[in-house]
This record gives structure tokens, C-alpha cells and sequence, in this order.
């Protein structure tokens, strides 16, 4: 899955980058496949509701199970937050970015 931050993260990273922009998505394409797979195998061996809250407490602890759900809501909400950023720099830009005005394309646009 590619989420709202391959539009606005991709240019500066690119830029920084320079010529280590193909092992840099390389690594980033292997931490993103070890991630999934053991999100799989933790959904395989506790199959019920829960998700991040139910691994960490079955294998750390009531604690830990505790801080690592929060931690997921926390995050999945900001990601909805960079997500809806992203979608309005694209669908309502102005003069002050860069002179691209999407406000003719865009349904959003009040004025």
C-alpha cells in the first residue's frame, strides 16, 4: 500500500537523497515487507480482535499491550492528519505556493 506521503514526502527525500535514492527505497521496501510479514504471523498465531493491543499483551504484557494499542491509534491518527494535509495542499494551493493555483480544478475552492 502507498499512502499520501509518496506525494509529499517523495520530492524533498529525492533531493536529499541525490544518488542513493534507489538503495534508500531499497531498504525502505525490506523494513516495509518485514513489517508486514510479522504482522501476519502475529495475526496467524493470536486470531482474534485487537490487533496491536492483543500482540503486545499476549507476548509482553498488560502494559505494554496497553502502551502499544494506544501508540497505534495515536499513530493511524496522524497519519489521517498527514493524509487530509497532503490532500489540500493538493486539491486548495494558492499564490504563496509556488503559483500553481489547483483552485480552477478544484471543486474545494470558495472564491
Amino acid at each position: 500500500m502507498i499512502g499520501a506521503g509518496v506525494f509529499a514526502a517523495f520530492p524533498p527525500a529525492a533531493r536529499a537523497a541525490g544518488s542513493w535514492l534507489l538503495l534508500g527505497l531499497l531498504f525502505a521496501a525490506v523494513v516495509a515487507y518485514c513489517n508486514a510479514v510479522s504482522s501476519a504471523q502475529l495475526a496467524a498465531a493470536y486470531p482474534v480482535s485487537g490487533g496491536t493491543y492483543v500482540y503486545g499483551r499476549e507476548r509482553l504484557g498488560d502494559g505494554w499491550g496497553f502502551a502499544a494499542g494506544w501508540s497505534f491509534v495515536i499513530g493511524k491518527t496522524a497519519s489521517c492528519a498527514a493524509m487530509a494535509l497532503t490532500f489540500a495542499s493538493y486539491a486548495i494551493t494558492g499564490p504563496g505556493r509556488g503559483g500553481r493555483s489547483g483552485c480552477s480544478r478544484s471543486p474545494l475552492c470558495w472564491r
